[in-house]
């Protein structure tokens, strides 16, 4: 016959196992929404850093930084992904992390778009301002060169006679 305590043992066992699954099922389920907020929240802004990168790069800037850290929020993203069932605090970090870095590139990119705006505005008064001065050579040396060539052929040949036939 079992005795009261060892009775009272198995009994208090078997709750505490019952309360720890119950734990354990209700963290999961607590778990699970917010590694999937996270995870869209991630998603957006990666597309979001991914739209605001594009954008710099037709307004002309060098987004070379930019596409490095975008990614590695990408890489970050794709590896939370990976992990999310098999351990949802390494990919709740990862998530935060991909979304920081996102954030980040989000946050420097219309500096990239307007560094590159004015570089190119730049670029467009330099050829400018060099077509005006090709164009001004042409002119002088279209007034300037053949008049210079018959005065220097009339000094070197100056001692020529014409020989009647």
């Amino acid at each position: 016959m079992v005795s009261r305590s060892a009775a009272t043992f198995g009994l208090r066992r078997r709750r505490c196992l019952a309360i720890l699954t119950a734990v354990t099922v209700m963290l999961a389920f607590v778990m699970v929404p917010a590694v999937h907020s996270q995870t869209s929240q991630a998603d957006s802004e990666v597309s979001q850093a991914y739209a605001a990168v594009l954008s710099a790069e037709r307004s002309g800037g060098n987004v070379t930084s930019l596409v490095a850290q975008l990614n590695t929020a990408i890489s970050l993203l794709q590896e939370a992904d990976r992990l999310n069932s098999t351990d949802p605090a390494l990919a709740a970090s990862l998530y935060t992390q991909a979304y920081n870095s996102a954030s980040h590139v989000l946050q420097a990119a219309p500096g990239v778009a307007s560094a590159g705006a004015a570089s190119v505005r730049t670029a467009q008064v330099e050829l400018g301002v060099e077509t005006v001065v090709l164009v001004a050579l042409a002119a002088l040396a279209y007034l300037y060169i053949p008049r210079l060539f018959w005065r220097y052929w009339s000094r070197t040949h100056s001692d020529w006679r014409v020989k009647k036939p």
